[in-house]
């Protein structure tokens, strides 16, 4: 991971020079083993330059190292909801034949990895600083709130990965991979540590939801708490997020979702480019024949007639007399400014989290209820599920035609899941072997680990089918 740690280095080198509010930030001569020393902090402007580094790095537009691009993107892919029509360097997502030494693969690990190390010296440098101790404590619980996002990606698209809880890089490229178990537990205790010390409101962050609030960390818990079957506190949690109405509602125009600050998100990242990245890989340019990435028919088909979200968030282009869709989220392509950011979590989510959490605990007339406040927005009538066969095929499918191409929730759920004809397979493989057939196999779940990192670390073992 010594590659990890410079390339970090660099990107944080050059955000300081881009500041000259953090000239001392770049003026020391950290040892080559330490990201951030408790030297770095000798005020809350070398502080924040840390900090803003790390969610600018979880946003850098550049598919394969940022995580909401990455995921929309690759496992939209992986899954069954689009493939990419012009390169050919994606078949590998699509046909589930990745091998350890792909480039985007390993990208996404070491970014991944890059903003765990970031935040673990973040929580280092920030307890050995003479700074305030309010302002330690916030930043410390951004820092806890960010690494437990990038656990809960590394653990849901690799599977078990190293814990690393410190600096040291003298044991952290020695470490074994711990189990999944492992790492959610400390994911859980980060986001509840942060929970509690980060801000309420949005105050501090000039009225933007750009960076983690109580609310981010309720959030991302709940969603943590239902993958790992913990149904009354994924309930309660979500609960919690759904009764702010001050702070967060679904908006009606489904055209406004994914712009900048929508009332819909409870978190979102800005691209560092005056666009939207997912625009500019998923919207095909006025000159180009199709789109790069094409939606695949099931996907397509799967929308009821009048569901609004087909009519807003899918785009047409048409050649040669055939129709392409196009996932058309986000519209709006370079030069035309930051008109919209990424949305990392949203309140429509927290809704489907409560409805199958309550589906679980055979809440089942709540569990509806749900349900249709987002199929409302949609403009559909009431589901006519009223038992736990039923609502969780009308929970997968509003989860599917909520969150397609977004930040992998449907590569995520359908790993998640046990099969619906054989509860001992997992639905991805109910799924991905009836449309991909022998391109599928059931350890195609989770990606390789990065060839790159075994060399570095001889202790990482490899996923099996790899």
């Amino acid at each position: 991971m010594k590659k990890q740690l410079s390339i970090y280095t660099s990107i944080l080198l050059l955000a300081g020079t881009m500041m000259t509010s953090c000239k001392k930030l770049i003026e020391i001569d950290a040892p080559a083993d330490q990201l951030v020393t408790s030297s770095v902090f000798l005020d809350t402007l070398t502080a924040d330059a840390a900090l803003t580094g790390m969610y600018s790095r979880a946003a850098n537009p550049n598919p394969g190292t940022d995580i909401g691009t990455a995921t929309s993107m690759f496992n939209s892919m992986s899954a069954d909801e689009t493939y990419c029509y012009i390169y050919n360097f994606y078949d590998d997502f699509t046909n589930n034949a990745l091998t350890p030494q792909i480039y985007y693969v390993d990208a996404l690990w070491g970014t991944l990895y890059n903003n765990i190390f970031t935040a673990n010296s973040v929580i280092t440098g920030l307890s050995n600083s003479s700074l305030p101790e309010t302002y330690k404590t916030r930043c410390t619980a951004e820092a806890k709130f960010m690494r437990a996002l990038s656990y809960f990606y590394l653990v849901n698209e690799f599977g078990a990965a190293p814990l690393v809880m410190s600096t040291d890089v003298h044991n952290t490229t020695r470490q074994p991979r711990d189990s999944a178990n492992v790492v959610y537990d400390q994911i859980e205790k980060d986001l509840t540590e942060a929970q509690q010390a980060l801000p309420a409101t949005l105050d501090l962050y000039g009225g933007k939801r750009i960076r983690a609030t109580t609310w981010a960390a309720n959030a991302l818990l709940a969603r943590v708490y239902l993958y790992r079957g913990k149904w009354q506190q994924a309930e309660t949690m979500a609960t919690t997020v759904i009764n702010n109405p001050g702070l967060f509602r679904l908006k009606e125009d489904l055209s406004q979702v994914f712009l900048a600050n929508s009332e819909e998100g409870i978190m979102q990242f800005v691209n560092g480019i005056t666009s939207s990245w997912l625009a500019n890989n998923f919207v095909p340019f006025a000159a180009s024949p199709t789109p790069k990435f094409v939606i695949k028919d099931g996907l397509y088909t799967a929308f009821e007639t009048s569901d609004k979200r087909k009519d807003s968030w899918i785009g047409i282009k048409t050649y040669g007399g055939v129709d392409y869709p196009y996932p058309a989220k986000y519209r709006y392509m370079s030069g035309v400014g930051a008109v919209e950011y990424m949305q990392v979590l949203r309140l429509s989510e927290q809704y489907l989290i409560r409805a199958e959490a309550r589906m679980r605990l055979q809440k089942f007339n709540e569990a509806a209820a749900d349900i249709n406040i987002i199929r409302a927005r949609a403009g559909l009538s009431k589901t006519t599920a009223t038992d736990a066969p039923s609502l969780t095929t009308a929970i997968e499918h509003e989860r599917r035609t909520e969150f397609f191409c977004e930040w992998g929730q449907r590569w995520l759920d359908l790993k998640r899941w046990p099969g619906t004809a054989n509860t001992s397979v997992t639905r991805a493989d109910e799924v991905l072997s009836a449309l991909k057939g022998n391109m599928w196999q059931a350890t195609d779940v989770f990606y390789p680990i990065p060839q790159s990192q075994i060399n570095a670390n001889l202790n990482l073992s490899q996923n099996p089918g790899y």
